[in-house]
Order: C-alpha cells, then structure tokens, then sequence
C-alpha cells in the first residue's frame, strides 16, 4: 500500500504539469491571434497547425458563463506560466475589471465580491469582449519573470491550492498602488468628486458682493481607458471653533432669553458682509461727547433720576449697553436700590443659581427686593445669602414661596436688622397652617421681633387663624404700621376672622392703608363709650372694603362711619357690592378730597333719589376715577353726570365707568364736551346709547372717534369747540 502512494502521486503530478502547459500554450496562442487580428500583417494559419488548437482553446476559455465554472484554477494557470519560462502575458482583465462591469448594478457587484477565489475567472462574454477589443487597441507590456518565481510557487514539485487568488501572477509584475489583491479593491472605481469651492467676484449695484459656490471641476470626469490613478483625497483644512471670551458681568443674559443659533432652510446660510461694510467694521467708531468727555459724576445724576422715574429694572440694562463709560457708571451699588426680579425677569430664568448671581452682584445697597414666585429649593441657603449680601435690605416680597415655613421666617426677621415691609402673600394656601410661616404662633413671634421697625405687612390670599391675636401683637408692638393687607383672607372658623377696629385705631395711629376686600373678616362690635373714645385713622388713604355676593352684607353704615370717623386725608374708597351702604354715610365722611371712589354695587346706585347727584357734587372737584357700573335708574345718574360736567375744564375727571348702566347719550354727550382730561369710559351695555359705542374707549384717538359719531366737540379755553 505505502509502495503504490508515491507512484500514484507522481501520476498526478505528471498530469498536472501536462495540463498546465496546454494552458499556457493556450494563453500564448490567444494572444498571438489578437497581435494578428490587429495587425493585419501574418496570414491566417492553415487548419492543422498549431494555432488552430490554440485558436480553439482561446473560444473555449472565452465562452465560459457563471453556470459552467472554469475548471483550471487560477493557481495553476499562474503557476504554469511560471514554470514554463516564457514570456507569458496576463491580461489586464484579470487585474483590473472592465469598465463595463463597474457599470453594472449593485447585484453584479455583490456576486463578484462574495465569489469563492476560483471563480476569479468566471466572466461572461458580453463582459469580456469590449476589454478584449480595448487591450488590442493597446499591447500589452510584456516583462521577463524573476528567476526564484519558479521556486516560490512550486513546493516539492507541487502546486500549493491555497492562498490569495493570482499571488504568482502579481509577484512578476511590480504591484501598483492602483492595484489590490482584494477583489473588491482590484475594481477600478471612478473617483468621487471632491466638494470644490472657490470665490466669484461679481458685481453689484451697491458694492462688491462676494458669491460662493461650488466648482464645477469634479462634475466633468473624463472616462479612463486604463485603470484610473487614485486621487489622494484633499486634506478638509481644520476650522477652529473660536469661542467668544465670556464677561463676568453679562447682565444682558440675566433677564433676556439666548437667540437660538440657525433657523430653519435659508437662514443657516452665512451671510457675506460687502466690502465696504468691512472696512467700516474695521475702523473705530468715534465716542460721542455723551460717551467720553461727560464726567461720571453728572452721568451719575442723570441715571438716579431715570432709575427714580422709570425704575431700577430694565433701566440700567439698557443704559449700560450704550458704551463702556455708560455701564461702568451703570455698574454702581447705589444705583441698584429696587430690584423687581418678577416683573422683569421671565419665569423660565428664575432659577436658584440666577437669584443667587443677583444677590452677589447686584444688591450690596439693595433696600426693595421682590423675588416673588421665585422657584428656590434650598430656602435656607438663599436667606444666608441674603442676609450676608443685602446688609441694607428694608423691604422684601416674598409672595408664592409655598415652602416658605415658620424657621425661615424666624431667620428673616432675625437676621435682617433694618427690615421693615414684609410680604407675606399666598404662602400657605396648599399647606399646613401649623407648619407654615403665616401660622399663628409664628407669625406672632415674628411681629414681636421685629417691633416698631414694622411699616408694611401683607398677609393677602392667605389661609389665616387667629386674626385678633394677630390684631393684638400689631397694636401692641407695630406703633408705626403703615399698610396692612387682608385682602382675599380666609378663616377656619367666624370667630377667626373678627377685626378689632378701635382697638387697631388705639395702638397704630400711622396706618394709610386698610385693605379688607373679600374677605372672611367681621368688624366687632363695640359699646358707645369705646367708639367715643377711639382716635380714629387719622392718617388713613385708602380703604378698601369692597366684597362679592356671599360679603355683601357685612359692611354696614356705622362700621363706615367707626373706621373713618377722623379720616379726613382719605384718597381713595373702595366699597363695591356693599349692598348695607346708603348715601347718607358717604355724605357724612369727614373727607373732602376724594379722588377714586367705586360704587358699583352698591344701593346707592339704585336710589331713586338724589344722593347720588349730592355724593357727585361733594367731590367734582376732586375726583379722578369714578365708578358708577350697573346704575340701573337713568335720572339719578344723568343728574350725577351732570353735576360732575358743570366744573367744565377745572373737573380733573379722568376715568367713568358706566357699564350696563342707564345712562342716557345726552348726560355722555356733556361729559364728552366739558371734562376735557378724560382719557377712558366704559360705555359696555349701555342701553340707552346708539349702537356703534357700546364698548370701553381708551386714549384720544378713540375718544375723539366718540365724539364724531355722538356729534360734540371738546371745548377749549375762549369756549369755542
């Protein structure tokens, strides 16, 4: 058995070799009949020579389809070529696809690319014929193999099976960078075209515009009739992100939202600034007198007087935009005395970290803060800063801190030695009134602490217990009260809410400010003797004890006639819905310079008589606003019109409300004619007026549109219209 193994090996060794040299002669005679073709020179050879065989052999080589897989390797065929010392040529079409094939779809490509090496030579010959047709036009080089050629591809007289498909082939010519061993990177693929950009200089009517846009060069590619030489890609030059150096002290960024990069379609195009835009860009722009020679200390006056009128926020925003002078005398701690932070501060910025920057930066001589309906978490840190920071804080609103607990109120006051308005508002509507800082127990620790130094406290849209304990601390330790707001106040229980008025007259003689509306709170009741003796408000401005329906019945004449016994400096009056009110106590008010009086509501409204028309006359000449919606009887309200036009341009009048009265167009046609301040009326469901006026006129362009479709004219001084 072992002695049969080599001499069968030897056969099939013989075979093999007897096999390649058929081929190679094959190889040679095709080539030599496409030099013939070309030529035209060499006669067609006689049918039994050689070159018939090799002519058949070539048919036969080129007539293989993908179904009818070659059966000579091509291993064997290179390794052949080698051993045999000729000359041998490999065509182009087995390094390099033809140009049609890398034109075919994306299936063709595949199945080229997933073939096993042995079907390297499985090409159609629709694929094949136009290369054949091309390496004609063109002869092939040929090159002499190296000597060792033979040696590296016969092993011990074999040929190895394995390897990379024409590794041989590729050793006898020098390798190209154009060409790879991969069937895939062997392809000649067309080069992509590079994104080319260069600069067109056209003309414009103002300047010269600078127009970008993309080359035409990689478009038009010739086609190649030898394998293309690759391209070495362009290198994209680096563009480096340079980033704006960020100021310390960006305010504008504090209370104004970030323009949003881009857009959308059109807009993420650059702009391409003109030439002479440019070169004034690059000049420096030259300071006004304003800007550079006004000494800081006039610039100084200027803006207190501007931050007085208009306010601390967003006065000093816009004006330290101007130049740098502007904004270093912008940058002063005494110019930031009031700080809205909600009314000029969106609600998407109030964040913890911005009101904390406001603190550190801005508020070292802050005296008004209003931080309400800020979002803070960490109260605790906040009023750490707060009270470090604003060392001179006097007053602070506070109003939606729903966290806001009785410890943080006990630091407040304990830690701000100058406080003197708190703001206490819609703090414990959703809470525990235990836990919150608007508790009884906690609120009265909190007024006792803080003592005489108290003028201002707001405790509206609250959720309260106790209000005569609280009414007790106020005019036993607040002397100096100014304002206190118990509007939209509820109670848990009636006894809750009862309001000692002489007992707060005794103890807080400075009270201005009395707001009461719509609450849940009773006035109490007191003997003569205590009513004789009470000192009144003296110094009060503004009482507000208007209420809705379920209310309406709780202010009476003699509660009016108890809290304003002594108020002869009162401005303003506000008792809307009070349906107990006649108009004998509003007679009877020792005040004499009302300027904002509301009566909606009230049973005066619906008198028959004529109080209305002898309250109009009292304060004629004093009265700005006035109130009068829902006067259901014509003549009393005419007459009161009336009454109020006789004062002609000496009625400062400048605000009437007549909704869903019945006021006729004649007492509207005097009030038109001789109140020559007014700036609004409300002629809403008006039912004696004409159609077309039945609406709120605002401003003169409106109101003088009223009077052309009423047909009157505002007098002036001599008397003529």
């Amino acid at each position: 058995m072992s002695e049969s193994l080599p001499a069968q090996v030897e056969e099939t060794k013989v075979s093999d070799e007897d096999v390649v040299k058929e081929k190679a002669e094959a190889a040679e005679g095709s080539a030599m009949q496409v030099d013939t073709d070309v030529g035209g020179e060499q006669p067609p050879l006689p049918p039994g020579e050689p070159g018939d065989k090799e002519k058949s052999t070539t048919v036969d080589i080129n007539t293989l389809t993908p179904s009818t897989p070659s059966q000579t390797p091509p291993q064997l065929l290179a390794g052949e070529t080698t051993a045999s010392g000729t000359a041998a040529v490999i065509p182009e079409n087995i390094l390099s696809p033809p140009k049609s094939e890398t034109q075919t779809d994306e299936t063709n490509t595949a199945t080229s690319t997933s073939c096993s090496p042995a079907s390297e030579g499985q090409r159609s010959p629709v694929a094949e014929q136009p290369q054949q047709q091309l390496q004609a036009s063109t002869p092939p080089k040929q090159e002499q193999p190296e000597a060792g050629a033979s040696t590296a591809t016969t092993v011990n007289g074999s040929i190895p099976k394995s390897g990379k498909p024409l590794a041989t082939a590729l050793s006898a010519k020098k390798p190209s960078k154009a060409a790879s061993t991969s069937p895939r990177a062997s392809r000649a693929r067309k080069p992509k075209a590079l994104p080319m950009y260069e600069s067109e200089i056209s003309d414009h009517k103002v300047g010269i515009k600078l127009c970008i846009k993309k080359s035409d060069a990689g478009d038009s590619v010739p086609a190649a009739t030898s394998p293309p030489v690759p391209v070495p890609a362009a290198s994209k030059p680096v563009r480096k992100r340079i980033r704006k150096p960020k100021q310390p002290d960006s305010d504008e960024a504090e209370y104004e939202p970030r323009k949003k990069k881009g857009g959308g379609g059109g807009d993420n195009q650059k702009k391409v600034s003109t030439s002479a835009d440019a070169a004034t860009a690059d000049e420096p722009i030259e300071q006004s007198v304003w800007a550079q020679k006004l000494p800081e200390e006039v610039l100084f006056r200027i803006f207190e007087h501007a931050v007085d009128m208009e306010g601390c926020l967003p006065t000093l925003f816009r004006l330290g935009r101007v130049c740098s002078l502007w904004r270093q005398v912008s940058l002063r701690p005494t110019l930031w005395r009031t700080m809205d932070l909600t009314t000029w501060v969106k609600e998407k910025y109030r964040t913890e970290l911005k009101l904390k920057w406001f603190v550190d930066n801005r508020c070292s001589a802050c005296t008004e803060l209003n931080v309400s309906n800020w979002k803070i978490t960490d109260i605790n840190c906040f009023l750490t800063k707060l009270s470090s920071g604003c060392p001179n804080l006097a007053g602070i609103t506070l109003s939606g801190w729903k966290g806001f607990t009785s410890d943080n109120l006990t630091y407040l006051v304990d830690n701000l030695h100058k406080l003197q308005r708190l703001d206490l508002s819609s703090i414990n509507v959703e809470m525990n009134a235990s836990k919150s800082a608007v508790g009884i127990t906690s609120l009265c620790n909190a007024l006792q602490t803080m003592g005489s130094r108290l003028t201002h406290l707001y405790l509206a849209h609250n959720r309260l217990a106790g209000i005569p304990q609280i009414v007790g601390i106020l005019s036993t330790h607040c002397p100096n009260l100014a304002l206190l707001d118990l509007s939209n106040v509820t109670t848990q229980a009636t006894s809750h809410g009862v309001l000692h008025i002489e007992k707060l007259q005794r103890g807080c003689q400075k009270l201005k400010v009395l707001r009461v509306t719509n609450s849940h709170i009773t006035p109490s009741t007191a003997s003569m003797q205590e009513i004789m003796d009470s000192p009144g408000f003296p110094n009060l401005e503004e009482l507000s004890v208007a209420a809705l329906t379920d209310e309406s019945r709780i202010i009476s004449d003699d509660h009016l006639q108890r809290i304003l016994k002594s108020s002869s400096k009162l401005k303003l009056l506000d008792v809307r819905n009070c349906t107990r009110l006649t108009h004998e106590s509003l007679i009877r008010l020792p005040a004499w310079d009302i300027k904002h009086l509301f009566l909606s509501g009230c049973s005066v409204t619906r008198d028959m008589g004529s109080g209305l028309e002898l309250i109009a006359s009292k304060w004629a000449h004093s009265l700005i606003e006035l109130d009068l919606a829902w006067a259901n009887v014509q003549q009393p309200i005419d007459n009161a019109l009336r009454a109020l036009a006789e004062k002609g341009r000496d009625s400062p009048l400048a605000h009437l409300n007549l909704c869903g009265s019945s006021v006729s167009d004649e007492a509207v046609k005097e009030i038109l004619t001789n109140c020559v301040n007014m700036s609004s009326i409300n002629l809403a469901s008006c039912r004696g007026l004409p159609r077309g006026v039945k609406r709120l006129m605002q401003g003169p362009q409106e109101l003088h549109e009223l009077r052309e479709v009423l047909g009157v004219q505002l007098k002036t001084n001599s008397g003529s219209n």
